[in-house]
């Protein structure tokens, strides 16, 4: 009889391993890659995209408590690119509105839910599984913690005044949720060659002469916040700066920041180069780590840039400066002498707001003293 190793963590059942692929090796006299897995877990993080990347750096710790798991991860679609390639995860499963078809007839060792929304909450709950750790249903469906990791994590969510007090990462909580050993390991994305190619081929045809640097400027931040962005002439003065010091601007954003992409451009004086507003979310990635430093709010293009390995300048307002970690590759920038910061409110009429108290020269200088921190995003 044939030997079909269906414990290995290459096996795939409807078409051959990846292992046999490439060497045409068979079950019955594989040892080299053979790998047997010793537990399934499964993650339910669903979004922000943001979140999910940042969550990425809690793997390292999942396979350390876990040696030789399997490890599943349910995301929302649009979330599904940060995943994909990733080493630590064996697969990734979209979640459309209902449970997929894999959870229903599979079982787990370990449900991993570091989130208390509810629709996470009902993936934990509805998985096959004995044992579950972060968040869950209580009897009445409401989302609760369901060990003592998670309590501080579930309180912060439910209070602004918590999150405003906090001074821990959101890393370092996560992994207390987890019930993880937290390293401070940072996040990781994995890209393919095709996907960075637009970032290395705008990189090579807009290089800057001698000691020029490309500073990447994330525009936006989203809807949900006004003053999670930086202002327009906050922009505006950054890249006359930068250009008169010799270095090149890549103006970086989503189809919400075409316009004043397209302004700043024209104001630029052929300093600043448009990136473009429609790329993918891969290929957004591919240009940020295209950049020597990316200045951005607390958005998703901070969190692609953490992960890419580019120094990063932050500017904060009413989100949490504090959970935010950088990992000695930039800089965390806020308003002085506010004590509004992280109101978490989604507009204020406190003038002037705290994005106007932020000066471009005090970006500037940040900008310039990250110029000196090595990337790994190229």
């Amino acid at each position: 009889m044939t030997v079909i190793k269906t414990d290995c963590r290459h096996f795939r059942g409807d078409r051959p391993c990846a292992p046999h692929k490439a060497t045409g090796v068979d079950c019955a006299n594989c040892s080299e890659h053979y790998d047997p897995v010793q537990k399934r877990l499964l993650i339910t993080k669903l979004a922000a995209m943001g979140d999910v990347l940042r969550t990425t750096s809690l793997l390292p710790a999942i396979h350390r408590r876990w040696p030789g798991a399997q490890l599943t991860w349910v995301t929302a679609p649009e979330s599904e690119p940060l995943l994909q390639r990733n080493p630590l995860i064996d697969r990734v499963i979209p979640f459309r509105g209902s449970l997929p078809l894999e959870l229903q007839s599979e079982r787990f060792d370990v449900v991993l839910n570091p989130d208390a929304a509810l629709d996470s909450c009902a993936l934990a709950q509805s998985a096959r599984s004995g044992t579950r750790v972060g968040f869950s249903f209580d009897s009445r469906g409401a989302p609760v913690p369901l060990n003592p990791g998670a309590q501080a994590w579930y309180e912060m969510g439910l209070s602004d005044t918590a999150k405003r007090d906090n001074r821990r990462t959101y890393q370092s909580m996560m992994a207390d949720v987890l019930e993880l050993e937290w390293r401070r390991e940072p996040p990781s994305l994995h890209l393919t060659e095709r996907q960075t190619a637009r970032g290395r081929e705008l990189r090579g045809r807009h290089a800057p002469d001698g000691d020029g640097c490309i500073v990447g400027l994330n525009t936006g931040a989203g809807g949900r916040w006004t003053y999670k962005r930086w202002t327009e002439q906050g922009y505006l003065e950054l890249v006359a700066a930068l250009g008169k010091l010799g270095h090149r601007v890549f103006l970086l954003g989503g189809p919400e920041e075409r316009q004043r992409n397209a302004r700043l451009l024209a104001a630029s004086n052929g300093a600043a180069i448009d990136t473009g507003c429609d790329n993918s979310i891969p290929e957004f990635a591919g240009i940020v780590g295209a950049c020597d430093v990316v200045v951005t709010g607390d958005t998703l293009a901070m969190h692609v840039a953490i992960a890419r390995g580019v120094p990063t300048v932050v500017l904060f307002g009413p989100t949490s400066l504090h959970e935010i970690d950088v990992f000695e590759r930039g800089q965390r920038l806020a308003a002085e002498g506010m004590d509004c910061l992280c109101c978490y409110l989604p507009d204020c009429d406190v003038r002037p707001t705290c994005m106007d108290q932020l000066s471009t020269q005090r970006v500037l200088d940040a900008v310039l003293s990250c110029m000196a921190l090595p990337t790994t995003g190229r």
